[in-house]
C-alpha cells in the first residue's frame, strides 16, 4: 500500500477515535457528572476535542487547498463552524440559560446556518473552474436576503416573528413556539443545503464515464439518512456537533475526491514524474527520489551547488530550498545530438565554401587572364603598325650601326606613341570620359622623345574639363601619323591644343629641312582637318567635336 494511503487512513482513523471519545463522554461518564468539577471537565474535554478537529481541518485547508477563492471560502466555513461551536459551549455549558447571553448566543445559531450553505453555493460554483475564475455578479446579490434573514432573527425580541415567548422573551427557555418568519430562515437553510449536495454530486461526476466519485455520494447519502432520522425523532444527539461533521465531510470528501484542487499525494506525483529530480536534506540524505533519477555521489551533489555538472547525456542542476536541497537533470542528449549534427553539417559547409571559393578565385584568374588577353590583343592590334615600324627600324639599326643613334631615337619616338596608346586603350575600357589632360600628357611625352631626334620642340596646351576618350585618340592619332610622316625632315614642331565646351581643336606647325611641295594628305574621321604648305613649313588645324570620332 502507498505510503500517502496509509497515512490517509491513519489521519481518518485517528479522528474517528477523537470523535468516539468526545461523543461516549456525553453518556459513558454521566455517573460521574454529579460532581460539578467533573461535569465541567468532561463537557470542556469534549468540545475541546471537537473545536481542536475542526480548527486542524481549517489549517489543513490553508496548507493544502491550491485555489485561492476556494481557499478563502471553506476557510471561512471553517470560521463558521468555529463559531457556531462556541456559541453552543457558551449557551448550554457556560452561561445561565434564562440571560440575555444565552438567548443571543441561540440566535447566533443562525449565522452560520444562513451563510453556510450560501457559501457551499459559491464553492460548489468554484469547482472545475481555472485558477483566478470569479463568481457571476448577480450571485452576490444573494447576500441580501441572507443579511435580511440573520436581521429578522436578531430583532426577534421586538416583533416575535421567528421565536413566540407566551411568558416574555425574559423566560424564553422555559417555552417558545414559532413565528411564521421561522419557515424562510428554515427554506433558506435545507434549500441551500440541498442545492450544495446537488451541485456537488453533478460536479463529482467522472469525465467521459457514466459513475460518480464514491466518497462525496456516500456522505451525501449519509447527511440525508441523518436528517431523516433526526426529524422522525429516532436518534437524540447533539446537533451542532453533527452538522458540522457533515459539512466539513462533505467538504473534505470534494477534497479528497479531487473535485477541489489540492496538494495530496504529491509525492506519489513526484515519484512517478518523468522528472528525473531528487530532494535531500542538509546533511546529502535523500527524502524523495524520482523514478527517473539516476544515483549521484555526495561529491557530484556538492560540485552541482556551484555550476551546473555535466554527466554526459544530461546537466546536473541545483538549487537550495528550506531544509534542503533539490537535484535535478535535464535531458540535453538531443541536443547534444543537433549541436553534432550541426557541427558536421557546418564542416561540410565549409568544405564546400573553400571549394566554391577556390573555384570562384580560379575563374576570377582565368577571367583576369582572358581579359588581360584581350585587352593585349587589342592593344597590339591597334598598333601593329608602330610596331612593326619599330621592328624594322632596330634591324636597320643592326645593319646600318653608323645611322643607329637616328634609326634609335625614331624609335624612342614611336615608342612614346605605343604606350600612351595603350595607356589611352586602358582607359576607354574603363570610361568614356576622362580628363583632357590625357591629351597633353601624350603630345608632351612625344615632343620630348622627339628631342632625341634633334627636333625642336614647343606646346602650348589648354585643356580643361572632361573630354571623350575617343576625342583624344584621333588627335593623338592624327598627331603620331604627321610625326610619322614627316620624322627623317623635321627640323622643328610647335603644337597647340585647346579643349572647351566639348570642341577640340589641335595645330601642328612643322619646320622641315628642305621645302614642302604639297601638304599632307590628312584625314580625321568625325572631324575636319587642313594641311597648308608655306615653303619650309606645314600647317595642320584639325577640329573635332564630342561624339564625332567613333571607336
Amino acid at each position: 500500500m502507498p505510503l500517502s494511503k496509509k497515512r490517509s487512513i491513519t489521519y481518518l482513523l485517528l479522528i474517528a477515535a477523537a470523535l468516539l471519545f468526545a461523543y461516549s463522554l456525553r453518556f459513558v461518564f454521566h455517573p460521574m457528572t454529579e460532581n460539578a468539577l467533573s461535569a465541567i471537565a468532561m463537557m470542556t474535554l469534549r468540545w475541546a476535542i471537537q473545536v481542536t478537529l475542526t480548527l486542524l481541518w481549517c489549517i489543513s485547508i490553508r496548507r493544502r487547498i491550491l485555489n485561492t477563492a476556494i481557499q478563502k471560502m471553506l476557510l471561512s466555513v471553517g470560521g463558521l463552524l468555529l463559531f457556531w461551536q462556541v456559541a453552543r459551549i457558551i449557551k448550554y455549558d457556560y452561561v445561565i440559560v434564562t440571560g440575555p447571553i444565552g438567548r443571543y448566543c441561540w440566535y447566533s445559531y443562525y449565522i452560520p446556518m444562513v451563510l453556510v450553505p450560501l457559501i457551499g453555493v459559491f464553492v460548489v460554483n468554484h469547482i472545475g473552474k481555472p485558477e483566478g475564475y470569479r463568481s457571476p455578479a448577480w450571485m452576490k446579490y444573494l447576500f441580501i436576503p441572507a443579511l435580511f434573514l440573520l436581521g429578522v432573527v436578531f430583532t426577534n425580541d421586538l416583533h416575535q416573528l421567528v421565536f413566540t415567548f407566551p411568558n416574555g422573551y425574559e423566560a424564553y427557555n422555559s417555552g417558545y413556539g414559532y413565528g411564521f418568519m421561522y419557515i424562510p430562515v428554515m427554506a433558506w437553510f435545507f434549500v441551500l443545503a440541498l442545492f450544495f449536495v446537488i451541485g456537488l454530486l453533478v460536479k463529482s461526476r467522472v469525465p467521459g464515464s457514466k459513475r460518480f466519485q464514491t466518497m462525496p455520494l456516500l456522505i451525501a447519502i449519509f447527511g440525508i439518512g441523518f436528517w431523516i432520522v433526526y426529524s422522525l425523532g429516532y436518534i437524540e444527539c447533539d446537533l451542532t456537533a453533527v452538522d458540522s461533521l457533515i459539512i466539513i465531510m462533505l467538504l473534505e470528501g470534494a477534497i479528497q475526491s479531487g473535485l477541489i484542487p489540492s496538494n495530496m499525494n504529491y509525492r506519489g506525483l513526484f515519484e512517478r514524474s518523468t522528472i528525473a529530480a531528487r530532494i535531500v536534506d542538509g546533511q546529502g540524505q535523500t527524502y524523495y527520489t524520482s523514478a527517473n533519477a539516476a544515483p549521484l555521489e555526495k561529491a557530484v551533489m556538492e560540485q552541482a551547488q556551484h555550476e551546473a555538472v555535466d554527466l554526459g547525456d544530461t546537466l546536473l542542476h541545483h538549487q537550495a530550498i528550506h531544509g534542503g536541497h533539490i537535484y535535478w537533470q535535464d535531458d540535453v542528449k538531443t541536443i547534444s545530438d543537433l549541436a553534432e549534427h550541426l557541427r558536421e553539417a557546418n564542416d561540410t559547409l565549409g568544405e564546400r565554401y573553400d571549394l566554391m571559393k577556390a573555384e570562384v578565385e580560379l575563374q576570377e584568374r582565368r577571367l583576369q587572364t582572358e581579359e588581360k588577353s584581350r585587352l593585349y590583343d587589342r592593344i597590339a592590334l591597334e598598333v601593329a603598325p608602330q610596331l612593326n615600324n619599330v621592328d624594322a627600324l632596330i634591324n636597320q639599326s643592326r645593319e646600318y650601326p653608323e645611322k643607329a643613334h637616328a634609326l634609335l631615337s625614331q624609335v624612342c619616338v614611336i615608342s612614346a606613341y605605343i604606350k600612351r596608346r595603350a595607356n589611352l586603350i586602358l582607359l576607354r575600357e574603363e570610361k568614356a570620359m576622362v580628363a583632357a589632360r590625357e591629351l597633353e600628357s601624350c603630345l608632351r611625352e612625344s615632343l620630348d622623345n622627339l628631342r632625341l631626334c634633334g627636333v625642336i620642340t614647343y606646346l602650348d596646351c589648354c585643356c580643361e574639363g572632361q573630354a571623350a576618350v575617343e576625342q583624344i585618340v584621333a588627335m593623338y592619332d592624327l598627331f603620331e601619323n604627321v610625326t610619322e610622316m614627316l620624322q627623317s625632315k623635321l627640323s622643328a614642331m610647335m603644337v597647340t591644343a585647346s579643349y572647351a565646351d566639348g570642341v577640340l581643336r589641335l595645330r601642328i606647325q612643322a619646320g622641315c629641312k628642305e621645302a614642302v611641295n604639297e601638304p599632307l594628305a590628312l584625314t580625321l574621321e568625325g572631324g575636319a582637318v587642313a594641311c597648308e604648305a608655306q615653303e619650309e613649313d606645314l600647317i595642320i588645324d584639325a577640329v573635332l567635336e564630342e561624339g564625332g570620332a567613333k571607336a
